[in-house]
């Protein structure tokens, strides 16, 4: 088997690197990573020991790689279920703010038990440089150069008849976090009922909630559902409509082309704190992919109907919680111009050699 994936990233080398290399980390934001070690870290050389789990099926590795900050790392294997295996990171800065990273892995198990296990780690590896790059966003930002682009003529007003009734209410008090954080002290077991509190503590620490009192975020959480997920779960069907927008809780969801298929393909992974589904849920178009549970995972589900029946109570409410989809469809608007900008640059540079 072989991976092969190339991406451009609006952070430099050396910070995706730094992410790369710290395999110590990856089960925070890898699927299917229940544990790493590191064994041996210098200039030269990171070894690491890594535990892979899913749907029951358990694959222990040990890897030695040696390394050239910030451009090169190789992956070799000294102890694992594998008869050949072999991964190469490259990373190619395309100017301050931005590179681009190449990642191959060739593998081949081992045995009957690598035959079992062969499916469990062929959807990790297609899905591992995806998860860097959610990990970049997630850490890092969106990224230098998309933060400093000029804004996209993108009309992010929403308008309705003023009233006196919707008259600027007071700004709270302090300033609710846009973004969720990596863990909380003592979360919810994945398919276990969220309390009215975990609920609303999640909610309130989210991007969705980044403008609202505690009184509107009390209201929308009433507005809310809560969906347990098994990994392989179909959230939502390719080519249908869906009357809902949702918040990813915990775990990890796949945007997932032709799923259940032999063409099937992982279009991009979404984890704790994204949204999903927000344009087809703004215009009621068919889903162009499944959203797909690739481990465990819980989200909110927050159906157009509900969001539309708080106008005549709450019309700032409403138009907060738009204001912030709009921000996160703004911010992928920037990398996606960024990565257009860069990829041109790119190739013009390498006269069309990519």
């Amino acid at each position: 088997m072989e991976v092969r994936k190339t991406v451009l990233v609006s952070h430099s080398a050396e910070e995706m690197f730094d992410l790369i290399e710290a395999a110590e980390h990856y089960p925070a934001f890898v699927p299917g990573c229940r544990a790493a070690q590191i064994i041996e870290r210098d200039d030269t050389v990171v070894a690491a020991r890594l535990t892979l789990r899913s749907a029951g099926i358990s694959i222990e590795l040990e890897t030695r790689n040696p390394k050239r900050r910030p451009h090169w790392m190789e992956v070799t294997l000294t102890r694992g279920p594998f008869r050949h295996f072999y991964g190469e990171w490259r990373l190619t800065p395309l100017n301050a703010a931005a590179c681009r990273i190449d990642f191959t892995l060739a593998y081949e198990l081992d045995g009957v038990a690598g035959r079992v296990a062969a499916p469990v780690f062929a959807r990790i590896a297609d899905n591992l440089v995806d998860a860097f790059v959610v990990r970049a966003e997630r850490v890092l930002g969106v990224g230098r150069a998309a933060a400093m682009a000029p804004p996209a003529p993108v009309d992010t007003r929403v308008e309705a008849p003023v009233t006196e009734s919707m008259a600027e209410p007071p700004a709270p008090a302090a300033a609710a976090p846009s973004t969720i954080p990596p863990a909380e002290p003592n979360p919810p077991p994945i398919g276990a009922a969220m309390t009215d509190s975990s609920l609303l503590t999640t909610l309130r620490a989210s991007k969705l909630a980044a403008e609202l009192t505690d009184d509107e975020c009390r209201m929308l959480a009433e507005a809310m559902e809560l969906r347990p997920l098994k990994t392989g779960d179909v959230l939502v069907q390719e080519g249908q409509a869906d009357e809902h927008f949702y918040l990813i809780v915990k775990g990890v969801l796949g945007v997932v082309k032709g799923v259940g298929t032999t063409d099937q393909v992982t279009l991009n992974t979404l984890s704790a704190g994204d949204f999903a589904g927000e344009l087809s849920w703004l215009d009621g178009a068919q889903r162009y992919a499944s959203l797909t549970a690739l481990a465990e995972t819980e989200v909110l589900g927050l159906e157009r109907a509900k969001l539309e029946a708080l106008l005549p109570k709450d019309p700032w409410l409403v138009y907060r919680v738009m204001r912030a989809i709009i921000r996160a469809v703004h911010q992928i608007q920037y990398r996606l111009s960024m990565q257009q900008s860069e990829l041109s640059n790119y190739i013009y540079k390498q006269h069309g050699k990519y």
